[in-house]
Formats: structure tokens, C-alpha cells, sequence
């Protein structure tokens, strides 16, 4: 009769035959080393999880290893090691979610690495703001400035902020719009004309106009915006202006500050501003004619991007960013692969003597929104061949785009909802953290020392 040996498993007894122990114990491994010392008792115990085991012990008889339903993908890991098992080895029906776990943690790490800076900053900021001096001034005021959830000023300066990004973006685009134009007054004609007003006075003054003369008619084209856009357009100005002064003065880390994205948004729409001040000072004409100089006032679309800044904090746009970054490759391959596709059905359908396509560059654009399944139909095909090339384009762009996009809603999905528990969970630590009066380091938080720049 066949020898057999008792395992216990932190309480739970196994069975096992002398064969299936000797595999257990022929690698080089921790639980090789623990149960060497205890070859010689009558029962071996191992103060492990009886549900991993099995698993373990499954494998070991020959029936292939598999991911226990009810365990940690993470445990499980620890516990291979332990038994010193391969995953490789790992039937197929459970490796691929035993791979893809791994692969959302490290997706995750990008979170994980932000949420821990954030945690810290904030720690800090308290620790300084409770001393004196100057570093308690500027921690207070950084937290009014960068954490709207830090106190009641904090949320009103972040209403006030927001309220004026609204009212500069709407000035922004009433000033596009016939309904915010008026007529330009005589000052202003004075100025669009210069040494020409001469010929136009007679508009302003009819003494001026000589019997039997004829004046030229005033042009239509020049329009100036209503003079409450002019003012909210400078108030605003103003305002950012002396935002950028507080935030440049009291952040406490400079490099940080001038490396980020969002600040450099400030500065450029400010530059903007201050730009077209500037030219249409030297040269007032500028105020009411098109030139090079327009290009200056395109760039004041930039302002729009303030609305990040202010969104910056809440989970939803940081989590739409951590996806776009975890995808970022599967962008790149979908576009890599769209860019070609559009060369290949733009060559063929150009090629198929269809007299609607004149040329390949021209045939882009067509090629482009029947992929994307947007179809304007401004260009569309009208003979056989061509059609049933735009067929195939048509479902290849399906394709594609049901193969990458999905990929990405996955990223989107797991990081908002690992952010929710996240969030819950450091809002409970920083509030018994303010309880008790301390800001102890966990697994999670280090906490590291503060190094103005």
C-alpha cells in the first residue's frame, strides 16, 4: 500500500500520496525548505490558505493549475512563488485573466504614482500652514489657490475663478457673432481712415460738404464689438493677470509651477492678450481691418483651456487623462493604421476611373469620413468598381475602429472605478490624519520630505 503524508493547511488536512509529495518537494523553492524541516513528523504544517492549495495541490496531481474563482489574482501570485510554480504553466482558460490582472495593475500604477503626489502635497501644505513665518503664509494661500476642498475661501475663489473663465470665453465668442457688432463712431472711423478721414468728414459734419460735391460712401465691412464685451475683455484680462502674480508668488515649488501645462496655458493666453493690446495700440487701424496680425487674435482661443485647470482636481477629467495615457499606444497603432488604410482606398478608388475622384490627395478626405463612419457625402462614388471599393472601406473602417476603441473604454472604466474606492478610502485616512492631530506613513502614502525649490 501506497505511503501517504498529512498537510495541514493552517487547520484544514490534506491527504496526499508519497509521489505527489515528492513533486512538490522536487523544486527549489520556500515551501521546499519548510517542509524538508518537518519531513520527519507525523503531520507537516504550513500556515497557508487552504483555498490556494488546492489549486496548488490540483496541479501537483496532474490536473493542470488553475486560478482559484474566489481568490486574489495577487495572493495567487505569492503563493506560486511559495510553491515555486511557473505561471507560464497555467491552462489557458485561466492565464489570460491571470495576465490581465497584472496588466491592469500596471495600468493602474499611473494613478497610483499621481494619487500618492497628491496625497503628499496635500499633507504637506497642512503640515506647513500649522507653523509661522512666511512658509505658513504661503502654504494657507497655495491651498486657496490649488485646493478648492481645503476651506471656504478656497471654494469661493474657485466660483469666482471659474465664473470669470466663463464670462472671458463667452466675450470670446459674442465677439464673433453680427448680433455683439455696432457701427464704428466717428473717433473710431478717425482711426480706420487716418490721414484719408478728410474725405469722409462730410458723414459727421454736413458743414463740411462742399454744394454739388458728392461724398464717398463709408465701407461696410469695418464693425467694432459692443463696448460691454471691450470692458469684460479687459476686467478679465485683469484678473488673470493678478491670478498668475498670486499663484508665481506663493507656489512652493517654482520648477514644478513653470514645467507644467496648465500654467503654460495661463501665460500664453496672457502673452495673447497683451499682444493685441499692444498692436492695436501702435497701430489702432488694426482694431477694424484683416492683416497678418489676425493671427495673434486666433490665438486667443487658447483661454479655453483654462476649463482644465479648474477641472484639474475633480476624478472624472483625471481619469479621462490616466486612460488616454494607458492607451496611448493603441491610439498610435489605430492611427498608424487608419493613416494607411486611407492611402491604400484613396489610391484605389482614385485608380477605378471613378471621374469623381481627380486625385489622390483629394481623395483623403473622402477616404478619412468613410472610415470614421462620418460620410458628409460632399464626395461619394457613382460607378460600380469605386463602390464597391468604398463598400470595403467602409466595413474595414468599422472594423477598426470596433477592435481599438473598446480597448480604450476598458482603460476608461477600470481607472474610474478604482478611482472612487481610492478616493473614499483617502478621505477617511485624511480625516482621522486631522483627528489626531497626525500625518502617519502607510503602505500606500510615503510621505517625503519638502524641498523648496
Amino acid at each position: 500500500m501506497e505511503s501517504t503524508i498529512v498537510i495541514n493547511i493552517s487547520g484544514t488536512k490534506y491527504e496526499v500520496s508519497s509521489d505527489t509529495f515528492k513533486q512538490m518537494t522536487s523544486k527549489k523553492s520556500h515551501a521546499t525548505c519548510e517542509l524538508e524541516k518537518m519531513t520527519e513528523r507525523a503531520e507537516i504544517f504550513l500556515e497557508r490558505n487552504p483555498t490556494l492549495f488546492l489549486a496548488i495541490l490540483s496541479y501537483f496531481q496532474g490536473n493542470g493549475l488553475h486560478l482559484p474563482p474566489s481568490a486574489c489574482t495577487a495572493e495567487f501570485k505569492n503563493e506560486l512563488e511559495f510553491w515555486g510554480v511557473d505561471p507560464d504553466v497555467m491552462e489557458h482558460c485561466c492565464y489570460s485573466k491571470y495576465v490581465g490582472f497584472f496588466d491592469d495593475q500596471k495600468a493602474l500604477s499611473i494613478l497610483t504614482e499621481d494619487q500618492n503626489q497628491r496625497i503628499n502635497g496635500r499633507l504637506e501644505l497642512k503640515r506647513r500652514a500649522q507653523g509661522t513665518g512666511w512658509p505658513s503664509i504661503q502654504a494657507k494661500m497655495w491651498s486657496i489657490l490649488e485646493e478648492p476642498s481645503s476651506n471656504i475661501i478656497a471654494k469661493g475663489y474657485f466660483y469666482t475663478s471659474a465664473l470669470f473663465v466663463i464670462i472671458s470665453i463667452a466675450a470670446l465668442i459674442c465677439g464673433t457673432h453680427p448680433t455683439f457688432m455696432r457701427n464704428l463712431r466717428e473717433s473710431e472711423w478717425r482711426e480706420y481712415f487716418d490721414e484719408d478721414f478728410h474725405q469722409y468728414a462730410g458723414h459727421f459734419d454736413s458743414s463740411l460738404v462742399q454744394p454739388g460735391s458728392t461724398l464717398p460712401p463709408l465701407p461696410t465691412e469695418p464693425v467694432a464689438p459692443l463696448d460691454v464685451l471691450t470692458y469684460l475683455d479687459f476686467i478679465t484680462t485683469v484678473f488673470f493677470t493678478m491670478e498668475f502674480a498670486l499663484r508665481v508668488t506663493f507656489c512652493p515649488h517654482k520648477t514644478r509651477f513653470f514645467v507644467s501645462f496648465l500654467n503654460w496655458v495661463d501665460i500664453l493666453s496672457l502673452l495673447v492678450m497683451y499682444s493685441k493690446y499692444i498692436v492695436e495700440a501702435v497701430d489702432p487701424r488694426e482694431k477694424y481691418t484683416a492683416s497678418i496680425f489676425d493671427i495673434v487674435h486666433c490665438f486667443q482661443i487658447i483661454r479655453v483651456f483654462r476649463l482644465f485647470r479648474l477641472v484639474k482636481n475633480f476624478i472624472g477629467f483625471r481619469v479621462l487623462l490616466y486612460s488616454m495615457k494607458a492607451s496611448l499606444y493603441e491610439v498610435l497603432l489605430m492611427s498608424m493604421f487608419l493613416m494607411v488604410a486611407t492611402l491604400l482606398f484613396s489610391a484605389f478608388v482614385f485608380f477605378s476611373g471613378d471621374k469623381a475622384f481627380t486625385s489622390i490627395p483629394d481623395s483623403f478626405w473622402w477616404a478619412i469620413v468613410t472610415m470614421t463612419t462620418v460620410g458628409y457625402g460632399d464626395i461619394y462614388p457613382k460607378e460600380a468598381l469605386s463602390k464597391s471599393i468604398g463598400a470595403i472601406c467602409a466595413i474595414s473602417g468599422v472594423c477598426l475602429l470596433a477592435v481599438i476603441i473598446p480597448i480604450f473604454v476598458n482603460n476608461f472604466l477600470l481607472f474610474y472605478a478604482y478611482s472612487k474606492v481610492w478616493g473614499t478610502k483617502d478621505n477617511v485616512k485624511e480625516e482621522c490624519n486631522e483627528e489626531k492631530g497626525n500625518y502617519p506613513v502607510t503602505s500606500r502614502t510615503k510621505i517625503t520630505p519638502f524641498k523648496p525649490d
